[in-house]
C-alpha cells in the first residue's frame, strides 16, 4: 500500500473511491502512518504496474483537461442533453448546407418536362 500512498492527496483519492476506510485522523496523518510502517520492508512489485498506470494517467494532460471539462460543464443531466442537442443541430445544419450546395451544382438548368395525363 505504501507504493500507492505517498501524500495526503493519495489517501483522499483512495477514500473517495471506497478503497480505503480510515479512523486514524486526517489524510496527512494516514499518509505519514503508511510511509513510516513500510520503511524497513522489502518493496512488493505487485503494485508497481498499478502505480505506473496511475502515474501515467495522472501525467496525461489530455485526460486531465477532459476530466476538468466534464466536471465543469456536465454537472447535470440537462447540460449533457443540451450539449447533445446542440451537436445534433450543428450536424444537421452542416449536412443541409452541403446537400443544398451539391444539389445546386449537379442539378440541370433545364429539367425535363413531364406531362401528366388528365
Amino acid at each position: 500500500m505504501d507504493s500507492l500512498i505517498d501524500r495526503a492527496q493519495d489517501v483522499k483519492e483512495l477514500r473517495e473511491s471506497g478503497i480505503l476506510h480510515d479512523a486514524f485522523g486526517s489524510d496527512e496523518e494516514v499518509a505519514i502512518l503508511f510511509n513510516k510502517i513500510s520503511i524497513d520492508l522489502v518493496p512488493n512489485p505487485i503494485y508497481s504496474g498499478v502505480r505506473r498506470r496511475i502515474q501515467t494517467h495522472y501525467d496525461n494532460k489530455w485526460m486531465t483537461w477532459i476530466a476538468q471539462f466534464i466536471a465543469r460543464h456536465f454537472h447535470s443531466p440537462w447540460s449533457v442533453l443540451a450539449f447533445m442537442a446542440a451537436i445534433i443541430a450543428l450536424a444537421s445544419g452542416i449536412v443541409r448546407t452541403i446537400n443544398y450546395t451539391v444539389e445546386g451544382y449537379y442539378k440541370p438548368d433545364n429539367p425535363p418536362i413531364i406531362y401528366l395525363a388528365p
